[in-house]
């Protein structure tokens, strides 16, 4: 992955993987990694310049996952920060970011992630981190699942949807155990 040249946004200064021709969040055309190091950035000094990790995406933990416009914000305030980062986009249609940051960084990040997450949701003030919330406990009565219920054994909530997955990207609805979306080619998570 080391001879691979970013495709990097000279507005927004994030990098994307080689083949992305236009920013998704500011629908800048993108230029090489090298190319960017070159122009001159008069028309947008007051952006903090970020620091574009490289690494491999296994090492990295994973911050957040939202629209563009959230990420955008939160790509500001890491690069004020100092705080390296890599974005990756998914889906064709809603276009989705992701933004990792590296394990010594992570703790400092959430913070800023957190006040971010302020300024873009206020009325979500006090809301648990998904990694905070307990998906072991029924959520209408608190009784305790097992890994395999579809409704508890307690109150007969269904936990598990009957009328199928739907697909993150076009909304379709798609089997169980279905890996790719047959409606719009999406991946299933």
């Amino acid at each position: 992955m080391g001879d691979l040249v970013s495709a990097v946004c000279s507005r927004c200064k994030i990098g994307f993987s080689p083949d992305t021709a236009v920013c998704p969040i500011c629908n800048s055309p993108l230029v090489s990694e090298d190319q960017c190091e070159d122009e001159s950035e008069d028309e947008f000094e007051e952006t903090p310049v970020a620091v574009i990790l490289t690494d491999d995406l296994s090492s990295l933990k994973e911050l957040r996952a939202a629209n563009p416009e959230w990420i955008y914000h939160l790509r500001e305030k890491l690069a004020e920060a100092g705080i390296p980062h890599r974005i990756e986009t998914s889906g064709r249609r809603l276009r989705h970011c992701t933004v990792y940051v590296r394990q010594e960084d992570l703790v400092k990040a959430k913070e800023i992630d957190d006040q971010v997450f302020a300024q873009e949701v206020p009325e979500g003030e006090g809301m648990s981190r998904p990694e905070e919330l307990d998906f072991w406990t029924c959520p209408g009565c608190g009784n305790r699942l097992g890994e395999n219920d579809l409704e508890c054994s307690s109150c007969g909530l269904m936990l598990h949807p009957t009328e199928g997955r739907k697909c993150h990207n076009c909304d379709g609805v798609v089997a169980e155990d279905a890996k790719v979306c047959p409606h719009c080619g999406a991946i299933i998570d």
